[in-house]
């Protein structure tokens, strides 16, 4: 018969094997696991190493024509127009091809398109041009936006089609403040659901498509001004400003926050923005503002680029910065093909 010593040391032993197994078993059942990768993951990184390295959002007209007859045909541009069909064959740049910008995400259309030699990309006044690089370049190619379009390389509006910005009817003397906006609250970041591949390409040119195919071209000062103004402020947007901070400071849209061009993609910026509400975006011209939109469509929010950015809000010289486009110092009559 064992003495109770030996009981009690047996006991003990018992009760410390049965402890170790249940906590050996809890862990089991409940493992430490990472977070689950989200899309986001993968469209983040490559939007921020485009719009936050030193690419150049724009490519000048001068600069298209001159590398195009510079006599070294290894340096040149594929051209990319994505203005529509029709009015592709009424006239484009020589050499270029058309790729419809709502279609610059689908598989078979990049597939079409170098990856070892710069694209200039052009539309009708380079808003959609700017959205269809933003995506490009978030696909891995090195893409350029025709600054102004089909607008800076001819002056033949049968072939232009779309109008270029024009002051008499595009610019409002619209208020404008230089309170410094703050955002003060944070939010969680939007959820996408754009495919089941796990590769980050892939899921990157599914938001691509995705941007192309949904995202609205633009919103108009107009538009913005009446909703700003139509005494319900339950439905105003979020107006985000992506000029410098320095002209920010100039003068902006009243109640707009600053984020510029090329941090819109970090995700701190991203948390100060309520993915429930509209945004809208506004650049100068209208170019890095498409950039800055169609980037912020790709993360799940419910965004826009105002046509002609801050030309069109405002017809101060000192609140504008950039110059708007005129006929004497951006249009050009260079050569068009059918």
């Amino acid at each position: 018969m064992k003495s109770l010593t030996q009981m009690n040391r047996f006991f003990a032993i018992l009760l410390v094997l049965t402890i170790g197994f249940v906590f050996v078993g809890c862990d089991d059942d409940n493992p430490t696991k990472p977070d689950p990768a989200t899309e986001l993951d993968s469209i983040q990184p490559a939007a921020d190493a485009y719009t936050g390295g030193s690419q150049d959002a724009i490519l000048k007209a001068q600069g298209l024509f001159d590398n195009m007859n510079d006599g070294d045909a290894t340096n040149d541009y594929f051209v990319l127009s994505v203005r529509g069909g029709a009015d592709f064959a009424k006239g484009h740049i020589p050499g270029a091809i058309n790729i419809p910008w709502r279609e610059v995400g689908k598989t078979a259309n990049t597939a079409l398109l170098p990856t070892d030699k710069p694209i200039a990309v052009y539309c009708y006044t380079g808003h959609t041009g700017g959205i269809a690089t933003a995506l490009l370049n978030m696909m891995g190619f090195e893409a350029y936006n025709l600054k102004f379009g089909m607008g800076s390389w001819t002056t033949d509006q049968a072939v232009r089609v779309a109008a270029a910005f024009n002051e008499d009817t595009d610019a409002h003397d619209y208020t404008v403040e230089t309170t410094i906006n703050a955002p003060t609250a944070t939010f969680d970041l939007p959820e996408t659901d754009y495919t089941e591949a796990t590769d980050a390409a892939e899921i990157v040119q599914a938001a691509a498509d995705y941007v192309a195919s949904n995202s609205p071209s633009v919103t108009t000062a107009q538009t913005v001004f009446d909703n700003l103004n139509d005494g319900d402020t339950s439905n105003d947007p979020i107006i985000v400003s992506v000029r410098s901070a320095t002209d920010y400071a100039k003068g902006h849209i009243p109640g707009a926050i600053n984020i510029p061009w090329r941090e819109i993609a970090k995700l701190d910026n991203l948390k100060v923005l309520d993915p429930s509400k509209e945004i809208v975006i506004y650049c100068y011209t209208g170019h890095t503002g498409a950039v800055a939109a169609a980037v912020l469509y790709s993360f799940g929010y419910k965004s826009a680029n105002m046509k002609f950015g801050m030309m069109s809000w405002t017809k101060d010289a000192t609140v504008r910065v950039a110059s708007p486009f005129t006929e004497a110092t951006e249009a050009h009559d260079f050569p068009v093909e059918k």
